[in-house]
C-alpha cells in the first residue's frame, strides 16, 4: 500500500495541474522526504553542538532546507523545525570537512513567517501546519519503533 502512495505522489507532482488537496499531499510529501533524508543521513557535528547548546533536541526536531556550499553564501544554510514548534533559521560557515565551526552568523527564531493554518481558503493547510504535521507524525513513528 505504502508503493503505490508513493507512486500516486510521485504521478501527482508531475501534474500541472493540481486541486487544493493534491497540492498538500505534493507539498506534505515533500516536507517529509528532506525531513527523513537529514534525520538519517544527519547533520554536520559542529551544528548538532549548536543545537545542544540551545536546548534543541534534534531527534525530535526536523530539518525542513539545508543548503550546504551555496554559491555567494556561507557554506551552510537551513531552516529547522524543533519539537516545541519553534521555526529557526542558521547560516553558519564550516571548514572543508565539516567537522569544525568557524562562525555561526545567525540563528534566529523565524516562527512569524509561518502561518499556522488547518484551513485557508485557496490552500487549505499552510506550509508550517503541514511541517508541524510531519514533525509529530516523524516523532510518532520514531516513538513506536
Amino acid at each position: 500500500m505504502k508503493k503505490k502512495t508513493e507512486t500516486n505522489i510521485n504521478t501527482l507532482a508531475n501534474q500541472r495541474r493540481l486541486n487544493v488537496q493534491e497540492q498538500i499531499l505534493v507539498e506534505k510529501n515533500k516536507i517529509r522526504s528532506e525531513s527523513k533524508y537529514w534525520r538519517t543521513r544527519g547533520i554536520p557535528k559542529p551544528l548538532e553542538q549548536v543545537l545542544k547548546e540551545r536546548g534543541i533536541d534534534i531527534d525530535k526536531s526536523i530539518i525542513l532546507n539545508y543548503e550546504q556550499d551555496f554559491p555567494g553564501i556561507s557554506t551552510d544554510k537551513g531552516t529547522i523545525l524543533t519539537s516545541d514548534e519553534i521555526f529557526y533559521e542558521f547560516e553558519a560557515d564550516l571548514n572543508a570537512d565539516r567537522t569544525e565551526l568557524i562562525e555561526l552568523y545567525s540563528f534566529t527564531d523565524v516562527s512569524k513567517r509561518f502561518e499556522i493554518k488547518e484551513h485557508k481558503q485557496g490552500i487549505g493547510k499552510t506550509y508550517g501546519f503541514l511541517a508541524i504535521e510531519v514533525l509529530k507524525e516523524l516523532n510518532n513513528e520514531q516513538n513506536k519503533a
